[in-house]
């Protein structure tokens, strides 16, 4: 057989090869309630601290179950984070009494602590109706919707943390990174999708629906069983590394070689300090978004030093530091 035919035949082999990892079949239905994983548990730490009502206001309240956009008389409450950042939950007025209200907003409060920090602070609001049909985020909006009904029916399956973190990944970050190269791309080289769902809603689901298998997978290993572990080790490496940037490194502070860097506020609105210990020649800090595209450089000179994000847009961003430590950082 001529060198020629066996290039053909490999060739063939190769793409048939291809068309059968192209083919495989979604691990489940859909990520929070085809399943019966655990994905987020009671003992995970939460950092909600306490609940406190504003007061009543007129607010824009959209609804799958309702044509009317605007509220009036919404219960407003503040919920507080152990990181000292807050959340407004606004619940509807059909709930007729701040006790009545409150008790959803105390329902969910717990669960936005479970939140990762950073993908919670992105958040604008909660919005919360009475009534019964499924959550939905307004991505651009950031925040979405949660209905009383559906809020208990999940409570009761153990499904509430799950619909709370899904329902957060369009809210948050989704709108930043959902036509970033490096998602793209790993939505084109890995071999399928985690759910159907995500299957047949690739722009809208696909990161949602993957973030939440991704986040225990990276942040608890062997909370997923072997099998699953396995599953998205072989069928989403990309996505997982992908996620991985977001949930696997640390945030505000790093020590390489007993030289520490701290970075503060973080999140911020704009402006970062920077604290360096034993750190004793100048150093280089240089700024990345999530593609790895370098935005700029600065000199630190100094133990103190402050950095301006104000030019970009929400989003993580990475600061590499010329001594090794890599710290991340929110733009809110």
């Amino acid at each position: 057989m001529t060198n020629h035919y066996i290039k053909i035949i490999v060739t063939f082999l190769g793409m048939l090869y291809f068309i059968n990892i192209k083919a495989q079949t979604p691990l489940f239905p859909n990520s929070v309630v085809s399943n019966d994983i655990d994905f987020i548990v009671e003992t995970d730490p939460d950092a909600f601290e306490n609940l406190a009502f504003i007061g009543r206001m007129d607010k824009e309240m959209p609804s799958s179950i309702s044509n009317e956009l605007f509220d009036i008389n919404t219960f407003i409450f503040e919920a507080t984070f152990s990181d000292d950042e807050t959340l407004e939950i606004w619940c509807h007025s059909a709930f007729e009494t701040e006790t009545a209200a409150r008790e959803y907003a105390e329902k969910i409060g717990p669960r936005l602590g479970k939140l990762p920090a950073f993908q919670r602070n992105l958040l604008n609001h909660v919005v919360v109706h009475k009534g019964d049909a499924t959550a939905f985020a307004e991505i651009e909006g950031r925040f979405f919707m949660l209905y009383s009904d559906n809020i208990d029916d999940r409570i009761s399956t153990n499904d509430l943390e799950e619909t709370i973190f899904h329902e957060s990944v369009h809210a948050s970050y989704q709108s930043s990174y959902e036509n970033d190269p490096i998602w793209l791309n790993a939505q084109m080289t890995d071999p399928t999708f985690i759910t159907e769902y995500a299957q047949n809603n690739v722009s809208l689901e696909d990161m949602a629906e993957s973030a939440l298998f991704a986040y225990t997978y990276i942040t608890q290993p062997g909370r997923l069983s072997p099998d699953i572990e396995q599953w998205l080790e072989t069928n989403i490496p990309n996505r997982i590394e992908f996620f991985r940037t977001l949930y696997g490194l640390p945030s505000s502070v790093e020590t390489v070689e007993n030289n520490r860097v701290l970075l503060y506020p973080n999140p911020t609105t704009g402006i970062c300090q920077i604290e360096l210990e034993n750190v004793y020649s100048n150093i280089v800090a240089e700024v990345y978004n999530l593609s790895g595209t370098l935005l700029f450089t600065e000199y630190i000179n100094g133990t103190f030093h402050q950095l301006d994000l104000n030019h970009l847009k929400q989003g993580l961003y990475f600061v590499k530091f010329s001594n090794g430590v890599i710290l991340k950082v929110l733009k809110q």
